[in-house]
């Protein structure tokens, strides 16, 4: 017979009954918690290590294209998602347009039924349903369970499951991408065969933390790609320019030898006119009409010249005769040409000629003499009446030049409108280069600079202001 418990006894059995169920369900608690603790970890180092694997991808490369198909590729690789696409807002036809898709099979068969339709066409923005769109607009990510979400409206409704049938998708979640600027510049698309209760929040993670750097990734790619874009375009209208400024020197060039012949055949007429046997015939209103005429041609000659030689310049055609010479005596000379139209217009031009011989200096005797008449004309249209020219020369022990020097106390120049003199066609300030009757070709200065630099020398200005008259020098080095 089994003994009797006392009521006693039972109470105790039944509170040891409950103390061992109850430590056993701990035990099992506690192993849970330790199991899930651990799936927790693994799946966080799993996230770290993608995570890390995707922004080495990413960040492999700046060509646009490599960048969205590795973005595309990215998470099928690593989270054995089934597709990946990137598609880019084309901000112009306000629509989004697919241009990166995974390689994976059933990728691959949405890009035979979308490669047209979603390539060009593209989805608009505006539209209302499609979720690529939505998250757009909306700033979110989205999920779905059906792929008409996304491929819709580019195809039907049935297309859409049938499509999706085929490739098995169970879940798509779609992402808005974006710049540094926070505005979105495209979309992720990463869709797999589990249902959206299998995906853990780590997989979810890793891909929010993936669109996030695939923004920045994107957004260097696309800048980069535009400045490729930008330096061949630059680089085409450089040779495009090149060729125009070649067609430009012949056509100066040719114009101005077919110029040069038929006006230098029309001075010479005139200056037959003139001659004082012809002259006589002509009453004197003639003859104002015929010196006139005689003094524009030569200025057109004169510009016809500048404009070849600048041509020349420029072309590299200009030739230089060097040959050894006093640089005083061709001063000197020029000097005696000039001095009947400075004694014409009331103006002293004087020459102080050195006292000691000079070295002499390897030139061009032909070209230095046109900067000469360059320099001292220029003085002679802004110098005033009773004003005065003086024209020097130096040697400087120091350097070894000669410097030459056409001082005025005429009209000066504005420190604003030094840095534009020698340049080609320079008109600066309304009290410089804009003397009534003597405005110049804007050539003389710009050629008289080219000529000196290509004998080895340089030219300068110098002014205190204007009304402070001023000085231009050229220095060229001894033999």
């Amino acid at each position: 017979m089994l003994p009797v418990l006392t009521f006693e006894q039972i109470v105790l059995l039944l509170v040891l009954f409950m103390v061992f169920i109850l430590l056993l369900s701990i035990s099992f608690l506690v192993g849970d918690l330790k199991k899930k603790s651990e799936i927790n970890l693994g799946e966080q180092n799993r996230a770290l290590i993608a995570s890390q694997r995707l922004n080495k991808v990413i960040l492999q490369s700046l060509n646009f294209g490599d960048v969205i198909q590795k973005i595309a590729e990215a998470i099928p690789n690593e989270l054995y998602f089934d597709t990946g696409i990137v598609a880019v807002i084309e901000k112009v036809t306000n629509t989004i347009k697919k241009v990166g898709i995974s390689s994976t099979k059933e990728a691959q068969t949405l890009v035979k039924v979308l490669t047209d339709e979603f390539s060009k066409t593209g989805i608009s923005l505006d539209d209302q349903n499609n979720y690529i769109a939505r998250v757009v607009r909306e700033n979110k990510h989205l999920t779905t369970n059906n792929l008409y979400d996304i491929l819709g409206p580019l195809v039907s409704r049935e297309e859409a499951g049938n499509i999706q049938n085929l490739i098995g998708t169970q879940t798509a979640e779609v992402y808005p991408i974006y710049g540094s600027n926070k505005m979105a510049i495209g979309v992720f698309v990463a869709g797999t065969k589990k249902k959206k209760n299998q995906l853990s929040e780590y997989e979810l993670a890793i891909i929010q933390n993936f669109v996030d750097g695939a923004g920045i990734a994107m957004e260097h790619a696309m800048l980069y790609s535009n400045l490729i874009k930008i330096s061949e375009q630059l680089r085409l209208a450089n040779v495009k320019l090149t060729q125009l400024d070649k067609l430009k020197d012949e056509f100066v060039s040719l114009a101005s030898h077919e110029l040069r012949t038929p006006m230098t055949i029309i001075k010479s007429y005139l200056w037959l006119m003139l001659d004082k046997n012809n002259a006589s015939v002509l009453s004197e209103k003639q003859k104002m009409y015929i010196d006139r005429a005689y003094t524009s041609t030569q200025r057109l000659i004169n510009l016809v010249n500048d404009m070849l030689n600048v041509s020349r310049i420029e072309s590299g055609r200009f030739t230089l005769d060097m040959k050894p010479m006093d640089l005083g005596e061709l001063i000197n000379t020029v000097h005696m040409e000039m001095l009947p139209k400075a004694q014409e217009q009331k103006i002293n031009l004087e020459f102080a000629r050195p006292l000691q011989p000079l070295p002499k200096v390897k030139v061009d005797s032909e070209r230095i003499e046109q900067v000469l008449i360059n320099l001292i004309g220029n003085s002679l249209k802004f110098t005033q009446e009773n004003g005065s020219i003086r024209i020097s020369i130096e040697y400087d022990q120091k350097t070894q030049q000669e410097i030459v020097s056409v001082a005025d106390n005429g009209k000066g120049i504005s420190a604003e409108d030094i840095p534009k003199l020698f340049q080609k066609f320079s008109m600066v300030g309304a009290n410089y280069l804009t003397k009534q009757n003597t405005q110049g070709t804007g050539l003389g200065l710009y050629l008289s600079k080219s000529i000196i630099e290509l004998m080895g020398g340089r030219i300068w200005v110098e002014s205190g202001g204007l009304g402070k008259g001023s000085k231009f020098s050229f220095a060229l080095g001894t033999v």
